[in-house]
Order: structure tokens, then C-alpha cells, then sequence
């Protein structure tokens, strides 16, 4: 007989060692990567750790192979996101660093309450203290942007794990997350933050789901101080407070989080209703400017050949809060509502929002883009996932490069559709549960 040979190898991966061992791991990936990568200081280890635990976490009862597979996976994200801290390109220039250095000749009070542009209070806060740096300010941006992009990539497995997918599913969720090209386009040639709002909304829905309404709420106030797509979710607390899930207290808090982002606005002696009003003045601002109705972004308004900013455009934006209250009186009839029901009711709400809403840029399907990673459970929900990063990626490389993949018509056309698939899936996840007496 021949006895069987020993292969240590094949042994070493094929071991589940204890935790320990694997976050030993982990810290020698972080210090691998920061001599890797120097130009990002602490934050590319620390953004390394954040992912290998969630790595460890996922895979806890697999072999070592497996670990070592999905912790490789999801800390290419990292190195892409890293590879790309020195590009300036010319959006930059002309926006970004001219903003900045205007920044800089003022007071910090000043810069993080400027009123120039309509900036949402968020964003400004955090282009005030960058502007306070004397070197790398675009750098740090895109630090910054790595961590938030991290913490969105760990919502969405989060958000995974919620909807009932399986161990690979969620990491190969996070490792998308990390690795859209949008997503890297966005802080990478675009200089944009979007991810922190992204971030602040995902982990707001994930929490409330979680039974945790109080971290969700004020997650979610945070998301729409930073940027108007971090309010797509609210029209979902409607139907969250008729299930009890959230209380005034819990919206207040919501609030809360919102003004806080806005007191630099109330100091420099600004009124509460301009504040308010912030998107209101961006489309007044551009009935006399040269971006229309939409810059880039597929929606209604990429089917029309002539279509005015001052007839559109307030038509446009109230049309679409009638139709955020109208979908959330809809959920409210549907009775209880599964965490699988919330994750594509947010989908049909921030894939359907950014085509009706009008001066709409490439970047308004972002949020869409990182929530339909948590469907691809299915060929459905991979194809609506594929199909909506396609439409985005085309809006980026028009907006950055002026590169025109397909027409604004087609892409409209698209995610016209898109939405439509969302509600089907929606509808698929959610079945309405009949009062108590009636048939």
C-alpha cells in the first residue's frame, strides 16, 4: 500500500486557524502596505485592517485559503483607490483648487460657510478645514474619501448580510464596493467626496434595520447636510414610523445631525430659509447659467431636444417630491415591510429620484450604484447592478474626459428601465399583508 503523502502546503491552507493568527495577518498587510504606498500615510494600513477584519469576520469558518482570497480581494480596492492619489485632472484645476485657494484667504468660520456656488453645509465643512493645509490639499481629499469609501464598502456588506446573501456574496459585495470604476473615478479624476454621504446613508438604513433608530436617524441627517442624494431614504422613515420602528425622538435626532453641518451657515449670519433652500438656489443660479437641465445625468430631462431651466426645472424638482411622499404612502399600505423589502424600496428611491429631479449630474446614481451591489444574489439583480454601473460610468466619462459613450437619450432610456426593474424587484420582495378580518 502506498501510504498518502504529506503536503504542508495543501495543510497551511486548508487549516482554520484561531483568530488571532488572522488578524496577525491583517497587521502584517497593513505594514506591508504602508511601505507600499507611503504617500498614504496611516490611512491606507488602517483602511487595509478595517477590510481583513471584515475579511476574517466573513470567512471565519473557512479554511485559511479562503481568507487569504478574500482578504487579497477586497485590499486591491485599496491599492487602486492609493495608485491614484497623484492625479490632478483638469475638472480639478478648474473647480476643485481654485475653490480651495479662494478658501484659504479667509477666516475658517468664512470658508466653511461659503456662500458662493450653494455648496451643501457638509461638504463645505470639510473643504473649510482642508483649505486650512498649506500643501496636498487634494491628496488629503482623497484620503479622506478612501476612509469614507471603506466604511460604504462595509455598510454594503452589512446591508448584504441583511438581505440573507451568503459569506462569498458579502465579501464579493464589499470588494465591488471598493472597486467600481465610478466609485474610483469619483475621488480619483473627479476630486469628489460623495462617499461620505454614502457612507453616513448606508450605515444609517443598515442601523435602522438593525433595531438601532437613533444611530440610523442622525447617520441619515448627516447624509443629506453632506449631499441632496443622502435624503433619497427619508421618504422611508414615513412608512418606519407607522411600524414603530422610529419615534419623533428618533427623527429629531435626524435633525439634529442635519443642522450641525449648518451652524458655520447660521454664524456667518446667513438665514435659516437659504439654508433650506440650498438645491432651490443652485436651479435658480442655473436658469441663467450654461448647465440645463441636466449636466450629464440620464433622466427625464435627456429626452427632451429643447427644454427650458426657468418651465422645467421647479416643475421638475416639486414633481419629485410628490413622488418620494406618494411612494411612501404606497409602503405604508403594503403592511410590514422585511429588511429585504427597505434595502429595494431604498433602491427604487435613489435610482428613480435622480431621473426626475432636475440638473441632475453623472454622479447622482452613485448611492444607486453601491445599494445594488447588496441584490446580486440572482442574474437579476447582478444585470440590474451591471446595467446601472454602465450607465453611470458613461455620465463619468462624458463628464470628466468628454467622451461620449452612447447618447444622453439612450442613457435616459436606460435608466428609465433601470427603475422599472427596481420596482419589479421590490415588488417580488414585498408582498402585502392583508388587515386582520379581511380576506
Amino acid at each position: 500500500m502506498n501510504r498518502r503523502e504529506f503536503d504542508p502546503l495543501r495543510s497551511l491552507m486548508e487549516a482554520q486557524p484561531a483568530q488571532a493568527v488572522r488578524m496577525g495577518i491583517a497587521c502584517v498587510a497593513a505594514a506591508a502596505f504602508y511601505f507600499a504606498f507611503p504617500q498614504g500615510l496611516f490611512v491606507g494600513p488602517l483602511c487595509v485592517l478595517l477590510l481583513l477584519w471584515a475579511a476574517e469576520k466573513e470567512t471565519r469558518n473557512q479554511p485559511l485559503m479562503i481568507y487569504l482570497a478574500a482578504g487579497l480581494f477586497l485590499t486591491m480596492g485599496v491599492a487602486a483607490h492609493l495608485s491614484m492619489l497623484t492625479i490632478r485632472s483638469a475638472r480639478m484645476s478648474r473647480t476643485l483648487l481654485p475653490l480651495l485657494e479662494d478658501m484659504w484667504n479667509y477666516d475658517l468660520n468664512t470658508a466653511m460657510a461659503w456662500e458662493e456656488n450653494s455648496w451643501s453645509g457638509g461638504y463645505l465643512v470639510l473643504l473649510g478645514l482642508i483649505s486650512r493645509l498649506e500643501e496636498n490639499q487634494v491628496t488629503v481629499i482623497k484620503l479622506v474619501n478612501l476612509c469614507f469609501t471603506t466604511g460604504s464598502a462595509l455598510a454594503v456588506g452589512q446591508l448584504a448580510r441583511q438581505r440573507g446573501a451568503s459569506c462569498l456574496g458579502r465579501v464579493g459585495a464589499m470588494g465591488a464596493a471598493m472597486l467600481l470604476p465610478t466609485v474610483l473615478l469619483n475621488s480619483g479624476c473627479w476630486g469628489q467626496c460623495d462617499a461620505v454621504f454614502a457612507c453616513f446613508a448606508l450605515w444609517g438604513l443598515s442601523l435602522l434595520l438593525d433595531r438601532h433608530p437613533c444611530w440610523g436617524c442622525l447617520l441619515l441627517g448627516m447624509a443629506g447636510a453632506f449631499k441632496l442624494q443622502g435624503m433619497f431614504m427619508y421618504p422611508l422613515l414615513l412608512p418606519m414610523f407607522m411600524e414603530k420602528k422610529v419615534s419623533l425622538r428618533h427623527l429629531l435626532l435626524g435633525v439634529a445631525g442635519f443642522a450641525a453641518f449648518h451652524v458655520p451657515m447660521l454664524v456667518d449670519g446667513q438665514a435659516l430659509m437659504s439654508i433650506l433652500a440650498r438645491y432651490n438656489t443652485q436651479i435658480i443660479d442655473a436658469a441663467y447659467g450654461t448647465v440645463g437641465l441636466t449636466d450629464n445625468g440620464p433622466g427625464i430631462y435627456g429626452l427632451m431636444n429643447i427644454a427650458s431651466v426657468r418651465e422645467f426645472s421647479g416643475m421638475g424638482m416639486f414633481l419629485s417630491f410628490a413622488c418620494a411622499l406618494l411612494f411612501a404612502l404606497a409602503l405604508t399600505k403594503r403592511g410590514p415591510i422585511t429588511d429585504r423589502g427597505y434595502i429595494s424600496a431604498a433602491l427604487v428611491l435613489c435610482i428613480g429620484l435622480p431621473l426626475i429631479l432636475p440638473q441632475m449630474n453623472a454622479r447622482g446614481l452613485y448611492l444607486a450604484g453601491l445599494l445594488s451591489l447588496t441584490l446580486v444574489q440572482d442574474w437579476k439583480g447582478a444585470l440590474v447592478a451591471l446595467v446601472l454601473e454602465t450607465v453611470s460610468l458613461c455620465g463619468y466619462m462624458a463628464a470628466i474626459f468628454n467622451n461620449t459613450i452612447l447618447p444622453l437619450t439612450v442613457l435616459s432610456l436606460m435608466g428609465i428601465g433601470l427603475m422599472l426593474a427596481a420596482v419589479v424587484l421590490f415588488l417580488d420582495e414585498t408582498q402585502k399583508v392583508p388587515a386582520h378580518g379581511q380576506d
